[in-house]
C-alpha cells in the first residue's frame, strides 16, 4: 500500500469518525431535551424523564469522544464479517417470531444455536450448555422471582 493511498482511508476514517460522533451528539441532545419533558424528579423519588435524561448525556459524551479521538489518523477501516452480522440478526428474528407462538424454551433455543454458528468456535456441547443456564436463570429471575407470566411450551 503506497502513502498516499494510506493517507486517504485514514482522512477518510477521520471524516466519518466526526461524522458518526456529530450524530450521536445530535441524537444525545434530542433524547436530552425531550426527558426534560417528561420530568426528572427528584434524587429520593427519580421521575419518568431520568433514565433517557442519563441516557442522553451519555450518548452525547460518547458523541463527543468519536468525533474528537483519532490518536495519530492511521487506523484503516476493518472489513464487516457479513456472516455473523446476519447470523445474530436472524436469531433475533427468530427469537421475536417465536416467542408468542412457540414458547420461551422453542424461542430461547432458536435464538442460542442461531447465533452461536456465527463463532464457528462454539461446539454444540457449548451451546447446549449455554442455552441450558439461560432458560434456569430466565425461569429462576423472571419467573419465580418477578412472577412474570412467561409462556414456556407453546403460545
Amino acid at each position: 500500500m503506497d502513502t498516499e493511498e494510506y493517507v486517504d482511508q485514514s482522512v477518510t476514517l477521520t471524516r466519518r469518525n466526526r461524522i458518526a460522533g456529530l450524530v450521536l451528539i445530535l441524537v444525545g441532545l434530542f433524547v436530552t431535551l425531550e426527558a426534560v419533558g417528561y420530568g426528572l424528579g427528584q434524587i429520593s423519588r427519580l421521575g419518568p424523564g431520568a433514565l433517557p435524561f442519563g441516557l442522553g448525556i451519555s450518548i452525547a459524551i460518547f458523541g463527543v469522544l468519536i468525533a474528537t479521538f483519532n490518536p495519530d489518523g492511521a487506523e484503516t477501516i476493518p472489513a464487516i464479517k457479513w456472516r455473523p452480522v446476519s447470523m445474530i440478526l436472524s436469531a433475533l428474528l427468530a427469537f421475536a417470531l417465536l416467542i408468542d407462538t412457540a414458547g420461551l424454551l422453542i424461542a430461547t433455543a432458536a435464538l442460542v444455536f442461531i447465533s452461536g454458528a456465527a463463532d464457528p468456535d462454539h461446539s454444540w456441547r457449548s451451546l447446549l450448555t449455554i442455552y441450558v443456564s439461560l432458560i434456569v436463570f430466565v425461569y429462576i429471575v423472571f419467573v419465580r422471582l418477578l412472577a412474570i407470566p412467561f409462556t414456556m411450551f407453546g403460545g
